[in-house]
């Protein structure tokens, strides 16, 4: 019987349609084609395995229905050639491994082998009938006959290998690897499967999400509506970004009608739902940052607007008749809601910070850091913290030799809680599936998964296992590909959804080890900046007459800079985290000293003027010390002042003079109510001339001692002279005048 042929020539822009398994070149091992997974930080991505000028070929069955015995099985495969000449017509080879997959190291190394090597069992050859193009792909659908498979009821159910080789001119150009699964009605054991979703958004800046921005993520084709429409009401476990939360709630009354609708759908879900870190910051970043206690929140206060959550006045009543219903020319007015309900009440009491971030979870004690970046550490740092479970990439934990699959709880130890371990190999092939372009990217990502699982099944029959696998940071491009992978779990025999809760309650595996990673260490240096700083702005505050206003919105903005998206962006957070600290700089240094000198001071006791700016918003109290340089000045206690918003103040500062004249150098310092320093110390130039005050005393007595002295001295040298000068004429009438009478005798 001959095989069908169905052939799709489809165009390709270069290095964009993922294959998942290929070969390279004769003589260089077989590799895929082209690789979509998670990046360092597990959010989505693709790039190709390959040379942006090669050929590739994938292959993979056209169902994910188990082969059984009867049945033909069809496959798709898909040739890509990224050269600039076009690939003649050639011959196409279909393989089946000589063995079954009974490991998943058998089965990585049927899909990744190290060398080029007979495949396996030839089970048919076809004839190309058309080229293929630069740049383009073509897809042809193969048929095996049910007896060229060679499989029969004597064989175990389980994974088995096929390949396809691609000959042109008498030269192999190529060779691609898939997987599919033989079935002969056997008793299966499912493999518990948790899946687990985060939902959250691009890399932010700022602590809250603005109105413009969720109304684009919660649109019909946003971020948060791809992510939710795919996951929702399906056997998958929500990990929420709480930002998203409180973003929508604090807008009231403007507050999108997409978003309210979003958040509305969020809480009619069935599925089971845990809390990120607020704005998704990365616990593992922090605590080898050196925090030993994760941030939180720690309010919205500053954010709230009380106008917001007024019910808007409605329109004018609708008249009616003395029956009481609406007049006949007036349709009555819908029972269905014509907006979605609002996300906070509207009865005038603006949420508080502890309502804004309510939510019904089902947990709340999942710590889910970056993948594969925990330290031992920070296992301690998360217990401390109330997280008592942390979930776990593949690439932190380390097995004992052995081909069996463990369940995916893990005991850490001591004081480091529990681990629940995503399964890498299954928790990649999900993420492929759901981020593929392509149905035949798609079909070979699943026939990896439904493979990976048919082997753990096999592994131990009639012992389940519990496994879980974890999607990214990241956003797949449209949710009816994400909802697609789901489904198509559904139906596998080898497979039953379970909870995150359920998984949490696996026998724990006793073969596995704790491995620690660590974040990348200019990563962390920058963390450590941004939370000393995080320290000063907290101390700094002490002085400000409403410190919520700065710390609260200081606190949010530094925990969105500290989020997992940013990892995927290194230089846009660099850039972001510079622009954060120079801010801050610049609220730390916003109370300054204005005064410049030099200013004289000539007496004893003088009041010195300093002059105070304060560029806040707000009033500020600070204490102003004032240490001389050396002892010319003596410097009386501190003073405290209250500055105005946005203006100046001049306090006076006691000071005396004490010995001697010359040059003192006042080191101004201003410090919070709390004693925390305020910006750098100001030095102001002092003059001193202690002395010029007794100086001119003296000289004023000796000038009074002068004068009266000078007075007496002419009255004497007047006197002498008169006495010198006895030829001096005399006036007869003043003679006269002053010549003494006789005396009168006395009458007897």
């Amino acid at each position: 019987m001959r095989a069908s042929v169905g052939v799709v020539l489809i165009g390709l822009l270069a290095g964009v349609l993922p294959v998942a398994s290929a070969a390279l070149l004769p003589g260089l091992p077989a590799l895929p084609g082209f690789t979509a997974g998670a990046r360092a930080d597990g959010a989505y991505t693709a790039g190709s395995a390959t040379s942006a000028d090669s050929v590739t070929i994938s292959v993979a069955p056209t169902t994910l229905e188990p082969l059984k015995v009867g049945q033909d099985l069809p496959v798709t495969v898909t040739i890509t050639n990224r050269t600039a000449d076009p690939i003649p017509p050639g011959t196409l080879d279909l393989y089946l491994a000589e063995r079954a997959l009974i490991s998943r190291g058998s089965l990585t190394n049927w899909l990744h082998p190290e060398k080029s090597a007979i495949p396996g069992d030839l089970l048919m050859s076809e004839a190309m009938k058309v080229s293929i193009q630069p740049d383009s792909a073509e897809v042809l659908t193969l048929t095996v006959p049910a007896n060229s498979v060679g499989l029969t009821t004597g064989n175990a159910w389980g994974a088995r290998g096929i390949a396809v080789t691609l000959t042109t001119e008498g030269t192999t150009r190529a060779q691609g690897r898939g997987t599919f699964v033989w079935y002969s009605d056997e008793k299966v054991t499912p493999v518990n499967l948790a899946v687990v979703m985060p939902i959250t958004v691009p890399e932010q800046s700022t602590g809250l999400i603005t109105a413009k921005a969720l109304e684009s993520f919660t649109g019909p084709t946003g971020v948060l509506t791809r992510q939710l429409d795919g996951v929702i009401s399906r056997p998958v476990t929500i990990a929420i970004d709480p930002m998203i939360i409180a973003s929508i709630r604090i807008l009231g009354t403007s507050t999108p009608p997409t978003a309210t609708a979003w958040l509305n759908r969020l809480a009619l879900a069935k599925n089971d739902i845990f809390p990120l870190r607020y704005a998704d910051a990365d616990l593992a970043l922090q605590a080898q940052a050196g925090a030993d206690t994760l941030l939180v929140p720690s309010s919205f206060d500053q954010a709230i607007d009380p106008a917001l959550f007024v019910q808007p006045p409605t329109g004018p009543s609708t008249p009616v008749t003395p029956s009481g219903q609406p007049p006949a020319d007036q349709k009555p007015a819908s029972t269905t809601p014509s907006e979605p309900t609002p996300a906070t009440p509207l009865d005038g009491t603006p949420p508080t910070s502890e309502e804004l971030l309510a939510w019904e979870y089902t947990a709340t004690d999942i710590a889910w850091p970056a993948e594969g970046r925990v330290a031992a550490d920070d296992l301690g740092v998360f217990t401390a913290n109330g997280l008592t479970t942390t979930i776990l990439a593949g690439s932190n934990v380390s097995q004992e030799v052995s081909d069996l699959t463990p369940n995916a709880v893990v005991t850490l130890g001591t004081g480091r809680g529990v681990g629940l371990v995503s399964d890498d190999p299954v928790s990649d092939a999900v993420r492929r599936a759901a981020t593929a372009t392509t149905d035949e990217a798609w079909s070979v990502a699943m026939a990896e998964v439904s493979s990976q699982l048919a082997i753990v099944s096999a592994e131990q029959p009639g012992t389940a296992r519990t496994l879980i696998a974890t999607f990214g940071r990241g956003w797949p491009p449209t949710s009816a590909r994400l909802s697609q992978t789901l489904d198509a779990l559904t139906p596998l025999l080898w497979h039953a959804p379970v909870s995150l809760q359920e998984a949490r309650g696996a026998t724990a595996a006793d073969d596995v080890t704790f491995d620690g990673q660590a974040e990348p260490a200019d990563r962390v240096d920058l963390a450590r900046r941004l939370l000393e700083r995080e320290s000063a702005v907290t101390a700094f505050s002490s002085a400000l007459s409403d410190p919520v206003l700065v710390t609260g919105s200081h606190r949010l903005d530094l925990m969105a800079l500290l989020g997992n998206s940013w990892a995927s962006s290194p230089s846009s957070w660099l850039e972001a985290t510079s622009t954060s600290l120079l801010e801050s700089s610049g609220l730390l240094s916003s109370i300054t000293v204005s005064t410049k000198g030099p200013i004289n001071v000539v007496g004893s006791k003088v009041d010195i003027p300093v002059t105070l700016d304060n560029a806040l918003t707000q009033a500020v109290t600070v204490r102003v010390q004032v240490v001389p340089s050396n002892g010319r000045l003596l410097v009386e206690d501190d003073v405290e002042s209250v500055i105005e918003a946005q203006s100046a103040r001049t306090v006076t500062i006691p000071v005396t003079a004490a010995v001697g004249n010359g040059s003192v150098t006042l080191r101004v310092t201003l410090f919070t109510p709390a004693g925390t320093m305020i910006d750098q110390p100001h030095l102001i130039p002092i003059n001193v001339r202690a002395d010029w005050e007794g100086l001119g005393s003296l000289i004023f007595a000796a000038l009074v001692v002068l004068f009266f002295g000078f007075g007496v001295w002419r009255n004497i040298l007047r006197r002498r002279r008169e006495l010198i000068e006895p030829n001096t004429e005399v006036d007869p009438a003043a003679v006269r005048d002053v010549t003494p009478e006789p005396p009168t005798e006395p009458r007897g």
